[in-house]
């Protein structure tokens, strides 16, 4: 079908710049929601392309379109240093030379003008890249800078009250080195702070109805699609617990290296649509009402990708990005295709699919184990190269150049916010405990943390003093917060318990006629048993069950030189609901501040069936015993998997050993295997050893890796 023409177009853009109220027309993002969605987007430059040459000599013909065009590639394609390049690819010219970039700009100016919109001026005259920017509100490329605003905004009880320079100062901390962004939060602040409260409003919609999809929330905030589909951190942001939920309407391209393919993650279509055909180049594939997937593979190396879905005679059409020459696909989310066009993205693990051979540099990336550019074949026999890209920290560059183009560098950095963990303990501490049902059995206080970014609050310390409380049984808890480290992105604030007894209750009433006879009205009660912690601010309150039980002496000393290597298995093992390369990274910072995790060895224990990778987040997967007589007197144990059974195997044996000490541990890691705990028990007791694991499901077995 040949494109539309420009007037067509102008048709189309015209009324619905002229259905704006007049007073509206100089609010920040009153364009936005007339700026074609990605896919009719590219059937309008398409027009532009047909009749530049023409157009360009009688841009007042057709006013809403030239309006458009500025707007729209200030949305689409606005970099924080260019325009030009990015205009004169749209209207396929060849570089616009300075006197057609001011003939360019009168035009724009005169079209505002004609639909009452005012421009920016700024020191040296009118900032016409500004106008288009102000007029669709945030660029795609400046989003993820715009949700640390609002991540920052959603701690603020009074966010909206600073005075402009306390604004001023706020916005320049959580945009960082985005100078448009800033400019247009402090030069708008009545419109940005409209639309931070849109997306709280979202957030708090979202949270409460997880029902909802993107399709549902875009149609009644600020919210366009394209914000998801180019910055998954969104989702992330507007609902936390379960952010794949609002993709369900969407489809992904996804990578599958266990099964050699690229594909398309298709969402289940309604039954009042059914029969519909999905439809992608010369590619069809009937719908069907749950999720499904087409393979694509040699077909994934085209950018973009329309697939249609054709119903009856309705159709509708997404635009997804291809692989193009090379893509990144994000390995802790499902294997999906990112955007690329970033300049900074989360840190995770990645793996980087190219046709052709690149060339490729990281920094803070595993490179030991991962070469570049290895050869890959597909399922259909496409051959391809493939770079797995593992952290190895918090913080991450890659630079690519591909066959004389100019080289794209991706700067990868953990995501700042607020967050409160709970920690069974620090260093081999980290591993006394068992959890019975949703309750956790422990012998010592547990470690809190809460993590703030830096320059969060004025003051960090003294705000976290103020909002953030310790609650045992929803009595307070006594102690502080001390700060014992920080990185480049955040402060970690560890609780530091009183004493080993925590809570003082009064016991009588009266007056007292000293500090001595004081103390009389008060005593510290014992807390073994059930209880409840609860870390609580006036934004949030975080819970956790425990059971405080008296320690075992002599355990200690046979612990003394864990993790050490067995290191991933006691980060993973303090949270039932898995954790993400983040969540590792700050729980490393907490319990084993000295030691490195390798993303190496969470794929090697994933390799061999311990651990298992669901979307984002790594859980054990499964624990593991071997047992075999070291002599007649001995008897050798092997184990790989949830260290705080271990522990929990610990206890019960201290009650059957006594009189004697109790085995230590040690850490085998051997080259070209995996690290696993090694002990030797008495002989006698194996069976009593055998009868605990197979009562907390540790596969027993001849040989550690044979399962």
């Amino acid at each position: 079908m040949p494109p539309l023409a420009l007037k067509d177009w102008n048709k189309r853009f015209a009324p619905a710049i002229q259905k704006i109220a007049l007073p509206d027309r100089l609010r920040a993002g009153v364009l936005l929601p007339i700026i074609p969605e990605h896919s009719q987007w590219d059937g309008y430059l398409s027009s532009v392309r047909v009749e530049w040459e023409k157009w360009k000599t009688s841009l007042w013909q057709h006013p809403s379109c030239l309006l458009l065009l500025y707007a729209g590639l200030a949305f689409y394609e606005y970099d924080e240093n260019t325009f030009w390049p990015q205009f004169a690819k749209a209207v396929g010219s060849k570089p616009l030379p300075a006197n057609q970039q001011q003939e360019l700009n009168g035009a724009f100016a005169k079209a505002a003008k004609y639909f009452s919109l005012k421009l920016k001026l700024r020191d040296n005259g009118t900032d016409f890249v500004g106008s288009a920017i102000h007029y669709i509100g945030i660029p795609l490329s400046l989003w993820d800078g715009f949700l640390d605003i609002c991540e920052w905004a959603l701690w603020q009880k009074d966010w909206k009250m600073p005075s402009d320079e306390e604004w001023s100062e706020v916005v320049e901390k959580r945009a960082g080195g985005r100078r448009r962004l800033r400019k247009f939060m402090t030069d708008n602040r009545e419109s940005a702070c409209s639309f931070v409260q849109e997306m709280l409003d979202a957030h708090e919609i979202l949270t409460k109805d997880v029902g909802l999809t993107i399709g549902n929330i875009a149609q009644a905030s600020i919210l366009r699609v394209e914000y998801f589909d180019e910055v998954p951190e969104t989702a992330e942001f507007l609902r936390p617990q379960n952010p794949d939920s609002l993709f369900q309407d969407r489809a992904r391209l996804i990578w599958n290296e266990r099964r050699k393919q690229i594909c398309l993650q298709l969402p289940g279509v309604e039954r009042g649509k059914l029969p519909a055909i999905w439809h992608i180049g010369a590619h069809s594939q009937a719908a069907a009402h749950g999720p499904d997937e087409l393979v694509l593979n040699l077909k994934a190396f085209c950018d973009p990708l329309l697939l249609t879905l054709k119903s009856g005679s309705h159709n509708e059409t997404q635009r997804l990005r291809g692989v193009a020459s090379w893509g990144l696909f994000d390995m802790e989310g499902g294997g999906r295709l990112v955007n690329a066009d970033r300049d900074e993205i989360p840190l995770k693990s990645f793996t980087l699919v190219s046709r052709t051979e690149l060339e490729i540099f990281r920094d803070g990336f595993d490179e030991d184990e991962n070469p570049v550019n290895e050869q890959f074949e597909l399922a259909d026999g496409t051959r391809c190269f493939v770079t797995r890209l593992w952290p190895t920290g918090k913080f991450a560059e890659l630079r690519i150049g591909d066959h004389g183009r100019a080289t794209r560098t991706i700067q990868f950095r953990t995501r700042a916010k607020i967050e409160a963990r709970f920690f069974a303990g620090q260093g081999e501490y980290a591993a006394y405990f068992s959890r019975i049902q949703d309750f956790v059995k422990i012998e010592r206080w547990p470690v809190l943390c809460v993590s703030i970014p830096h320059g969060y609050f004025r003051d960090n310390k003294a705000e976290l003093a103020k909002k953030f409380e310790v609650f045992i049984d929803d009595k307070l808890a006594g102690g502080q917060w001390e700060q014992p480290t920080q990185d480049s992105v955040r402060e970690y604030y560890l609780w530091k318990w009183s004493s080993n007894r925590p809570v003082i209750e009064q016991v009588k009433t009266g007056s007292a006629s000293g500090l001595q006879e004081l103390g009389k009205f008060f005593h510290s009660p014992p807390l073994k048993g059930n209880r409840i912690l609860s870390v609580k601010s006036p934004e949030f309150t975080v819970h956790y069950k425990i059971y405080k039980d008296d320690p075992k002496r002599g355990m200690g000393k046979c612990w003394k030189d864990l993790p050490g290597a067995f290191l991933p298995m006691f980060l993973l093992c303090q949270s039932t609901e898995g954790m993400k390369w983040e969540d590792l990274v700050l729980a490393k910072d907490v319990i084993a501040p000295g030691l490195r995790l390798s993303p190496y060895l969470l794929h090697k224990y994933t390799h061999h069936g311990f651990l298992v990778q669901r979307g984002h987040r790594w859980f054990i997967n499964e624990s593991r015993a071997e047992l075999r007589s070291a002599n007649r007197d001995q008897c050798q144990m092997k184990y790989c998997g949830d260290p705080s059974v271990l522990w929990g195997l610990y206890r019960r044996m201290y009650h059957q050993i006594l009189g004697t000490d109790l085995p230590f541990i040690e850490v085998v890691n051997n080259r070209g295997e995996i690290p696993y705990l090694q002990a030797t028990w008495p002989l006698h007791m194996r069976g009593d050893i055998e009868h605990y694991f197979k009562h907390h499901k540790v596969v027993i077995g001849a040989i550690l890796w044979s399962h």
